[in-house]
């Protein structure tokens, strides 16, 4: 019986072993995946670049430009992640890189509906309300994962 609990922790040990290695393969596929993304983002936030100065209503093409400054900024943040997952022994140390992802992203989605609101194409009264609802649950979250932040971060120092 002895000798079957033996085997039994060692094929236990064994799988763990092989699927931790499986996990380090796919990270790092998602790794370079992100960095291939990052690559095709810059290069098109470098044809909108050099598109500003030829347009006349340049508000369109620079707030098309932060849009690509910002989503470039958010698989940077996934690529730290995904970096973190691999390098750190606990998982809970990838939580924080997720919470700063999250708020870039609301940040970038709060910039689009601001513009959106200052330059509508047709204007209604249901769809402005339902930009000010959204505007002010993109607010209610940024400033939950901001707390998030600061308190994930008050008690990986205490």
């Amino acid at each position: 019986m002895d000798e079957k609990n033996k085997n039994y922790q060692n094929f236990k040990v064994s799988l763990k072993e092989q699927l931790l290695r499986i996990e380090e393969i796919l990270y790092l596929l998602i790794s370079l995946g992100l960095l291939i993304v990052f690559g095709l983002i810059l290069v098109d936030g470098f044809f909108v670049f050099i598109s500003l100065f030829d347009v006349k209503d340049i508000t369109h093409s620079v707030v098309k430009f932060l849009d690509k400054i910002l989503v470039a900024l958010i698989v940077v943040e996934l690529f730290y992640t995904v970096m973190v997952a691999i390098v750190e022994e606990s998982a809970i140390k990838c939580v924080e890189p997720f919470l700063l992802v999250g708020v870039t992203a609301l940040v970038r989605r709060l910039l689009v509906l601001t513009f959106e609101i200052a330059h509508p194409v047709v204007y209604s009264a249901e769809r402005m309300t339902f930009y000010l609802i959204e505007m002010g649950l993109i607010g209610f979250l940024v400033i939950v994962f901001v707390i998030a932040i600061y308190l994930f971060r008050k008690t990986r120092r205490g």
